[in-house]
């Protein structure tokens, strides 16, 4: 199944927790649809040992998550497309969400954070 939506409000942050975090949200207080990618600046034992170790994405609840479980991530001038790894998020196969490209203040950090989360999977179009 692909999903999309259309995000009206985007953050991309460094969280109080130390972690790159990215979300997608259809309504800012409202928000029925939302996509979230964060990655944590440093990886304890325990996260390696989980398989924890890398970036986590989220969409609209914890039962559409997990780590590590996209093939690749492609950044287009206005909106962002996750293809998810087959049987990672029950029946997901990719999330696409548009977006005004007004909602970006800063394109440059915005890029440069989805890099540190997603690495080599991130694809700038």
């Amino acid at each position: 199944m692909e999903i999309k939506f259309t995000a009206n409000h985007i953050v991309y942050e460094l969280t109080e927790d130390n972690s790159y975090l990215v979300g997608y949200a259809d309504d800012k207080n409202d928000t029925e649809e939302y996509v979230i990618i964060e990655r944590a600046l440093e990886f304890d034992e325990q996260d390696i040992s989980l398989g924890m170790n890398s970036y986590y994405i989220e969409y609209t609840d914890q039962s559409n998550s997990g780590y590590d479980i996209c093939n690749n991530v492609i950044l287009r001038q206005n909106e962002i497309t996750f293809s998810v790894k087959n049987g990672q998020m029950d029946g997901i196969t990719s999330i696409t969400v548009a977006y005004k490209e007004n909602l970006i203040k800063d394109i440059k950090e915005y890029r440069k954070m989805l890099s540190d989360i997603l690495g080599d999977r991130l694809i700038i179009e």
